[in-house]
């Protein structure tokens, strides 16, 4: 009912309830309501609630605008009464048509109790829905740091574990065996038995390295943490990579290895390390399932995108288990029986690098027939004008041949200085550094660090991060910013992952824990054969994308570098910024003779020219 105005005649309680019945009704108007007895209950309710009372009905007839009029008295005369003087345009109902609206508001009151009962048990859910996820992202924050925590302490003992075990080896094959008298078949057979076990316990280290990568590379990934790199590559290359790196499984189970890659594939874009270690686990994947036969890597273009496949002709996957194999820390089959090693994050770190790259990856496989890992990777838009590549690895590797001199033999000794708060660690640094002929000194915390730099200079630091007082970005920041010190070459090894970080600062090389101790060791001779940090590098180039790629490779390999892609300022920047070496297109070279000008510029003399030929490799 809308815009009704309505009466009562009667003000016992049947009238004090229809009275209230309609107020409750939206759109109802009561005009007013009537009884001969003031003390009636309806009239005095009525009062309470602002309605209008009166002492006869023909008072409330009087009210203009009547629509409806409830006689509830009982009476027939009065109800009679009441029909006949009406007014009109009004109608009279009886108390029927009261008991029937007093029911329909009973029962929308119900209702309405219903109504806001569930209402209020949603919202109670909804709270508690809330609540929950809030509790499942907090618990799974608290798993992934626990699980990054426990990864990263690990980390520690273990180098200590695989450096001491790799010293062993090393002393016992090239100092010990040698003074054993190895006709006597018992000491042959104590030898082997030695050399092996050596073996195992690096051979198991580097895999528990490998598992605690997987925690670690898993935990940041979810937690947006990854640095992802760009840069331009064919995919023949990453997937060449990723099958050298795996060769030695291959021959341990005499599987052959099958690369079927189409000629004329255009490039990819995205991070090649990260896609080469996808590569890696879908191989390493592959043949830790295969006894027999053998694994195929093949790539394809499919529309607008290329395939990679990686077929194996192994036990092969249910497909019930298709799906779960992409699940974190899931393991297809009897984990009691069939004993799969690794943690089962292999296929989810794959997912999530194939997805970040806009691709999608998924597995076709019958049982005792063998699987098929395939996975999608978007196709780099050509450029309307051919783009020389650039071999970023081999050039790298030939500045370093033609940049760093190896140390003359007659020098005096070079001072290291070994800061980490673990006793271990300075003592697995110490024997290696010895070893090589290094003078080491040692510190254990951040302050200490600082205190010996300043009361001896070294030739190099070797610096952990995680440190009491002060930790290794502090000490390094300090060092780095003091005129003093600022040219001595800082290595910083540690647990933390944030090489950004650690470069920014203006550290020169950076390890994460455990270490391939013999690139530890030749970085170190590399740094100090530079006679200081951080050699300066100009790269003079007018394709941008090249001086991009360039930079990046120097920056992450600790150089300070210096570009312009401006022909016409290149001497300027030269005289201003007197880099160690210069990097030059050589057609650019030719051009505008560049090598010439410079070679006799005051403070240029000794400058070390590299050029970037047609293949953008160094000449």
């Amino acid at each position: 009912m809308t815009g009704i105005k309505a009466g009562i005649i009667g003000g016992n309680e049947k009238g004090e309830a229809i009275l209230k019945a309609l107020l409750a009704l939206e759109g109802v108007e009561v005009v007013g309501i009537c009884d001969e007895n003031p003390a009636a209950p309806g009239l005095e309710q009525a009062r309470i609630l602002k309605v209008q009372t009166f002492a006869g009905y023909r008072e409330l007839f009087a009210q203009p605008g009547l629509d409806l009029i409830f006689e509830v008295t009982g009476s027939a005369a009065m109800l009679e009464a009441a029909d006949r003087d009406c007014p009109a345009g009004a109608r009279v109902v009886d108390m029927r048509a009261a008991d029937l609206v007093l029911d329909i508001v009973k029962q929308m009151s119900e209702a309405n109790q219903l109504a806001e009962a569930y209402l209020n048990d949603v919202d109670h859910l909804v709270e508690e829905l809330v609540e929950a996820n809030r509790k499942l992202e907090e618990l799974d924050k608290m798993k992934s740091d626990f699980l990054s925590t426990v990864s990263h302490e690990l980390r520690t003992p273990l180098t200590s574990v695989l450096g001491f075990a790799n010293i062993i080896k090393k002393r016992f094959e090239e100092v010990v065996v040698l003074h054993i008298n190895s006709d006597d078949k018992k000491v042959e057979r104590a030898i082997k038995q030695i050399k092996d076990n050596i073996n195992i316990i690096i051979s198991e280290g580097e895999r528990l390295t490998a598992l605690i990568n997987d925690v670690l590379d898993i935990a940041k990934m979810e937690a947006g943490k990854v640095d992802w790199k760009t840069e331009t590559f064919q995919v023949a290359d990453f997937i060449d990579r990723a099958a050298r790196a795996t060769s030695a499984l291959f021959a341990q189970k005499d599987l052959a290895l099958i690369i079927d890659v189409e000629e004329g594939l255009p490039d990819v874009t995205g991070d090649k390390d990260k896609l080469i270690q996808a590569m890696i686990n879908l191989i390493s994947n592959a043949v830790k399932f295969t006894e027999h036969g053998s694994v195929t890597c093949r790539a394809r273009l499919t529309g607008g995108e290329i395939t990679v496949s990686v077929i194996d002709t192994g036990v092969g996957i249910a497909k019930e288990n298709q799906e779960k194999v992409f699940e974190k820390f899931k393991q297809v089959g009897d984990t009691l029986t069939d004993k799969p090693k690794g943690t089962g994050l292999g296929l989810p770190i794959c997912k999530q690098i194939v997805e970040h790259h806009g691709g999608k990856i998924w597995v076709e496989s019958e049982l005792g027939q063998g699987s098929n890992f395939t996975f999608t990777l978007p196709v780099r838009q050509e450029l309307a004008a051919p783009v020389c590549k650039t071999d970023v690895d081999s050039f790298v590797k030939k500045l370093k041949d033609h940049v760093l001199p190896l140390v003359p033999t007659g020098e005096r000794k070079r001072k290291i200085l070994v800061a980490d708060d673990d006793a271990s660690i300075r003592a697995l640094l110490r024997q290696e550094l010895e070893a090589e002929g290094y003078s080491v000194r040692e510190a254990r915390d951040g302050m200490e660090t600082v205190g010996e730099v300043k009361s001896e200079r070294p030739d190099l630091i070797i610096l952990d991060v995680m440190m009491p007082g002060m930790n290794g970005f502090d000490v390094a920041a300090v060092l780095k910013n003091d005129p003093v010190t600022m040219n001595i070459p800082i290595v910083i090894l540690s647990v933390i992952e944030d090489q950004g970080r650690g470069y920014r600062i203006g550290v020169d090389r950076y390890f994460t824990k455990p270490v391939n101790t013999e690139e530890l060791l030749r970085e170190i001779g590399t740094l100090i054969s530079q006679g200081g940090s951080k050699k300066k590098v100009l790269i003079i180039d007018e394709d941008e994308s090249v001086l991009s790629k360039l930079t990046d490779v120097l920056l992450a390999n600790g150089y300070s570098v210096v570009e312009t892609c401006n022909v016409g300022e290149y001497r300027d920047k030269a005289r201003s910024e007197k880099p160690d070496i210069i990097i030059v297109d050589d057609l650019l070279s030719e051009r505008f003779d560049i090598i010439k000008t410079l070679r006799y510029e005051k403070g240029l003399e000794n400058v070390i020219f590299l050029l970037l030929g047609e293949t953008r490799g160094a000449k």
